[in-house]
């Protein structure tokens, strides 16, 4: 059965949650030249939100001027943006290299708060730096979820495509859609089901669940930076009734491998960051009903 957080808010709270914090945003970058002018004009229409920003970037070995590009963006924010250079990507799989970028971004954090212990820095942005944040930014949409930081832990966003169903874990539907045979007819349940319940929950209201990211998410440091990215199916931290449950509500399709055995089937990076800190910190993952994106 989901959760829904309902808001309640007292005026105390709600100016002690409008103060101003400082926020890192975090993105991994390979073939993006495209996109990152608008990715950039985005990062800038959010800045205001904040105190301050720092921008990190993990960059793999690509094909086009993505580089480059980072580099003139890099002498615009000069001390404010860091970009790590990777020029051997150390896996032929995709999400893996993705899991250790990630990794290489969460490293940086940690290192910078070390080294200005009076700096404080309550918040990071995780974005992919695509097409799927190359739009305009909803910044009443992002200072209301800021407003509501006592209710979660980490916050993802809604789309009126809601594509990002590999993230996703939301009970019934808590294993990989990519984990069963036949998995396109996963990706259709699992999406039937998220945009049913995006409208028909209020403004109002936030959605608990195990795993989501869908382009963009909020992050509290004090949880996520003790966390790690990993490429693997995160199996320790689902239950075997929830997984069976998952089954029976699709037509008892087959899985791709024993649901009850720990295997290293590649999974979605996201998955194993979220359900780490719920398992190990008690992380609040909610979805937001609102979109942050135009």
């Amino acid at each position: 059965m989901r959760s829904i957080v309902q808001y309640r808010m007292s005026n105390n709270e709600y100016r002690m949650n409008t103060e101003k914090s400082n926020a890192f945003i975090c993105g991994t970058v390979r073939n993006c030249e495209q996109w990152l002018d608008a990715v950039f004009g985005a990062i800038e229409q959010m800045e205001p939100v904040f105190n301050k920003i720092h921008i990190i970037i993990a960059y793999d070995d690509s094909n086009d001027k993505s580089l480059a590009k980072l580099v003139r963006y890099k002498s615009i924010y000069k001390e404010r943006m860091d970009i790590h250079v990777n020029r051997d990507p150390l896996s032929h799989r995709r999400t893996e290299n993705i899991a250790n970028a990630r990794n290489v971004l969460l490293d940086s954090m940690k290192r910078r708060i070390a080294e200005n212990p009076l700096e404080d820095w309550p918040y990071f942005i995780m974005m992919d730096m695509d097409d799927v944040c190359a739009k305009k930014v909803n910044v009443d949409v992002l200072q209301s979820v800021l407003n509501r930081s006592d209710e979660w832990d980490t916050i993802s966003f809604n789309r009126q495509f809601y594509y990002d169903i590999w993230a996703l874990s939301l009970k019934p539907y808590i294993y990989s859609c990519w984990g069963w045979e036949r998995p396109q007819l996963i990706v259709d349940a699992t999406r039937h089901y998220i945009t049913k319940i995006m409208l028909n929950i209020r403004k109002d209201q936030l959605l608990e669940c195990q795993s989501a990211f869908n382009g963009i998410a909020i992050y509290k440091t004090s949880i996520f930076l003790k966390c790690r990215y990993d490429w693997r199916m995160p199996k320790e931290y689902m239950l075997i009734n929830d997984l069976l449950e998952n089954q029976r509500v699709l037509g008892n399709p087959r899985s791709l491998s024993p649901l009850a055995q720990k295997t290293d089937e590649p999974d979605c990076e996201h998955r194993s960051f979220h359900m780490s800190a719920i398992a190990n910190y008690g992380a609040r993952v909610r979805i937001s009903p609102e979109c942050i994106f135009f």
